[in-house]
Order: C-alpha cells, then sequence, then structure tokens
C-alpha cells in the first residue's frame, strides 16, 4: 500500500460470514443505523406534534423525561435540526447537547444514537471531539452510528478517529466507516481506501471504489463497472430492484467524476437502455455535461 498520513493498524481478528441484506442498506439505501425500527412506532403514535417544541424543549425531554420519552425526543432533536433555521447558536446549546450525549451511557441505546445523529446534522464541528471520544464505550449498534456521524460532520480532522474501524472484525462496521471517509473527500485517505478494495466483503469494496471516484481516483474503475450492471447485481439476491436502482445511481454519479471513455460507453447503453427512467434520465444528463 501507499505511503499515507494515516496508516492501517493490524488487525488479527477473523471475519464474519457475509450479511449483505444489512450491509447494502448501511451505505446505499438508508443507512441501516437510522432505520431503527422503532421509528416505524414512532412515526404511526404521532406524539409530540401537538405542540412546536424547540430544541431546547427536547433537550430537557432527553434529560428529565421517562425512558421512552428521552429516546424520542432525542429523535425529534435530531429531526428539527435538519433544518438550518432551528438549530440554536448559543454556545449554551452545544454545552448541553454534549453533556446530553455523555450522560447517556446507561440509557436506552437510541438515545445515544439519535443524539449523534443531532449533532452531526447541525454541521458544527464543535462536536468533532465529543463524537470521537464516543468512539471508545459504543456498542456495534451505537459505533456504527457515531462513524456515520462523524463523516456527516465533512471535518477531515475526523480522518484520525475513523481509520482504525477499517479494520474492525464486523464488515457492517469497515462498510459504514469506508462510506464516511468517502464523505470528508481527504486525498490522504486515497492508499487507505484503495487498500479497502481488496476486503473480503464486496459491499465494502463497493463504497471504496466509490468513495476514490468521488476523489478522482479511478482505482476501483473494475468495481464501479459492475455496479454498472444490473446482471451483476442480480448475484446478490438480498438487492431487489429497487436497491439495484439506487446502487446503480451511485456508481453513475461516481462514473461523473472519472474521465473514462469506457464508462461512458456503459452510460450511453444505460440512457437507452435501463428500465428505470431515473437511471436513463441521470445517465443522459451526465453524458451532456460531459460533450465537448
Amino acid at each position: 500500500m501507499e505511503n499515507s498520513e494515516y496508516q492501517l493498524p493490524k488487525s488479527n481478528q477473523t471475519e464474519e460470514k457475509s450479511f449483505f441484506g444489512v450491509i447494502i442498506h448501511s451505505f446505499f439505501v438508508i443507512p441501516a443505523i437510522i432505520a431503527v425500527s422503532a421509528v416505524i412506532l414512532f412515526s404511526s403514535i404521532n406524539w409530540l406534534t401537538r405542540e412546536q417544541l424547540t430544541a431546547y424543549d427536547y433537550l430537557e425531554q432527553v434529560r428529565v423525561g421517562g425512558m421512552t420519552k428521552r429516546w424520542q425526543a432525542a429523535f425529534e432533536l435530531s429531526k428539527i435540526l435538519a433544518n438550518p433555521k432551528l438549530i440554536p447558536q448559543e454556545e449554551k446549546f452545544q454545552v448541553q447537547l454534549k453533556s446530553a450525549f455523555e450522560n447517556a451511557k446507561n440509557d436506552d441505546v437510541r438515545v445515544k444514537q439519535y443524539l449523534a445523529l443531532a449533532m452531526a446534522k447541525t454541521g458544527n464541528s464543535a462536536f468533532l471531539p465529543t463524537l470521537s471520544s464516543g468512539l471508545n464505550d459504543a456498542n456495534e449498534d451505537t459505533l456504527r452510528t457515531i462513524i456515520y456521524a462523524l463523516g456527516m460532520l465533512k471535518n477531515k480532522q475526523a480522518v484520525v478517529s475513523l481509520v482504525p474501524y477499517l479494520t474492525h472484525a464486523n464488515s457492517r462496521i469497515r462498510s459504514i466507516t469506508v462510506a464516511a471517509l468517502g464523505t470528508l473527500q481527504d486525498k490522504e485517505t486515497i492508499p487507505l481506501l484503495k487498500h479497502m478494495l481488496q476486503d473480503s466483503e464486496p459491499n465494502v469494496q463497493w463504497g471504496a471504489a466509490l468513495a476514490l471516484a468521488n476523489l478522482q481516483d479511478s482505482t476501483g474503475k473494475a468495481v464501479i463497472k459492475n455496479l454498472l450492471s444490473r446482471d451483476y447485481l442480480a448475484q446478490y439476491k438480498e438487492v431487489d430492484s429497487l436497491e439495484q436502482t439506487q446502487i446503480l445511481l451511485e456508481a453513475i454519479n461516481a462514473s461523473a467524476m472519472i474521465d473514462d471513455e469506457q464508462l461512458k460507453e456503459i452510460l450511453t447503453l444505460l440512457s437507452k437502455n435501463d428500465t428505470s427512467m431515473r437511471v436513463r434520465s441521470l445517465c443522459l444528463t451526465i453524458l451532456n455535461k460531459t460533450k465537448v
């Protein structure tokens, strides 16, 4: 592997069996860390919708609410912070949110997971140290959430905290780590991402190839070619037609970052023949942009 500021730590842990049904969602569809089954239940309950509560109100409920109410309040907080206009700018809010996250160690795991997402959605790098510290004592589900949240912050300083998880025994952890690194757009990670193309789990390879393409590195071109083929994706029975389409869209966008005639030829064929109008439309858009 090429020299890099960041080096992969050694790992003697054995690989787990393949579980595409989980990790495909973690990278291509809806991050598995967010798709907690309780969210579905929550949507049907429709609690708290009668009131216009603020971020501070939800934080207070996380602090003093009952067991069920705390994780629900954390979930609502992560939702409203997706709107930049609803993000409090006071340092007091940052302090309270950090404190709530750090004090959730013995709480329902969903509290910490949704608070991690809430911090990430602010886009405020002031939360980076808190999230990085949270990696140390997290269970695997919460670990995936925090890794994803660090990627959402899009601060390159998170790379140092994320790199050790590229050799985690759980391939779901490796997969979400590759995805997070891909969002950070740090060229120093290119050698590491190239190494992940050799991972035993195809889903990790896919994520590494897409991340490299977004860094305008064509090393993962062969993997991207596979992802542009429904015949190839059909080999994975856990990937349904809707997921195939989503993967194709990701691969098409990645192809746009690489100036490669062979990939353009594939996009041309897809623009004429694919069963999805979304796929055909995106191919045409990208091909038109690349015309001289």
